[in-house]
């Protein structure tokens, strides 16, 4: 739905909700809509009210880095009492209630909404619980028998969760060792202007979970690691933490793999793209990561800023 529609539809479905309280529908309308002209995008889609509301808690925590950036959007456009007057925080249940009937329209989608809270993913960091034994996976054989499985919703909402609780645990860590969030390092995972998870000094890190042995790279994560920008973060909890340089050869074995088989697969299946390639850990690259879980503070920064 392109935006000046859902914003009409929106400041009448306020106007309905809060028929005796004199100028909210507009405020509420009005907050929303710069919102969404910050977000930057022409159309109001099931994707975008999902990652606004993944946003909330950074949207409505004053000392978030999304926060200033949305302070410094509305101020420069003369539209700063949206949010300091509290009208953008106010009019966010309000706006996943109407998105709810006419964007998500479904009960799966609701349940991803209110499953994946991110004020309710805890993973904290501790140091006697560790094993130390990267987990690793064998090729997996693809069955195509009818089984019972969760919705899609269901396993969407588990697997942001399971990665945000990788996310939060390594934060932990960070922090068990002195490191002081959004001084030393910035959890930047719901940001759309870094595109990673973890702002670490002048370090990009994209952080994975690798409980099962395995572990996935979108498009976006792998060009980051091409230029450089990031490194990677595999995290199995109470287990171990282990730092993947992007230049390493393994990585760079498996990126080029990748490639290699999606450019088969336009040449000879052009009706299917293998989007999703599962990313399967073995011996191979043991000679290739750190186990930074045993490291001390000073060996944390010497190695994720270019140390030895």
């Amino acid at each position: 739905m392109l935006i000046d529609e859902f914003i009409s539809q929106f400041k009448t479905y306020c106007q309905q909700r809060f028929p005796s309280e004199t100028g909210t529908a507009t405020s509420y309308t009005n907050a929303v809509k710069y919102l969404l002209e910050f977000m930057g995008s022409a159309e109001v889609t099931k994707s975008l009210i999902l990652e606004i509301r993944s946003l909330e808690p950074d949207i409505r925590d004053a000392d978030s880095i999304l926060y200033v950036e949305l302070e410094e959007f509305y101020t420069s456009t003369g539209r700063s009492s949206y949010l300091k007057k509290g009208f953008l925080k106010a009019a966010l249940p309000v706006l996943f209630e109407f998105s709810n009937s006419i964007i998500l329209q479904d009960d799966d989608n609701l349940i991803l909404l209110n499953e994946v809270k991110d004020n309710q993913v805890i993973a904290d960091f501790s140091a006697e619980h560790l094993r130390h034994e990267l987990p690793t996976a064998e090729n997996i054989a693809h069955s195509y028998n009818v089984r019972r499985i969760s919705g899609t919703a269901n396993e969407s909402a588990r697997k942001i969760r399971s990665g945000r609780k990788a996310e939060k645990y390594f934060i932990s860590f960070l922090t068990s060792l002195g490191f002081v969030k959004n001084a030393d390092f910035f959890d930047v995972a719901n940001n759309k202007t870094y595109g990673y998870d973890i702002r670490f000094l002048d370090v990009g890190l994209e952080i994975k979970n690798i409980k099962s042995g395995t572990f996935f790279l979108s498009d976006n994560e792998i060009a980051r690691l091409e230029n450089t920008e990031t490194h990677l973060i595999l995290v199995d909890i109470d287990n171990g933490i282990w730092f993947l340089h992007n230049e390493s050869p393994w990585l760079k074995e498996i990126i080029s793999e990748i490639k290699k088989l999606r450019a088969y697969c336009n040449t000879y299946y052009p009706k299917l793209d293998p989007c999703d390639i599962k990313i399967i850990l073995n011996d191979a690259i043991s000679n290739n990561i750190v186990d930074i879980s045993i490291l001390t503070k000073v060996q944390v920064v010497s190695l994720l800023s270019g140390g030895n």
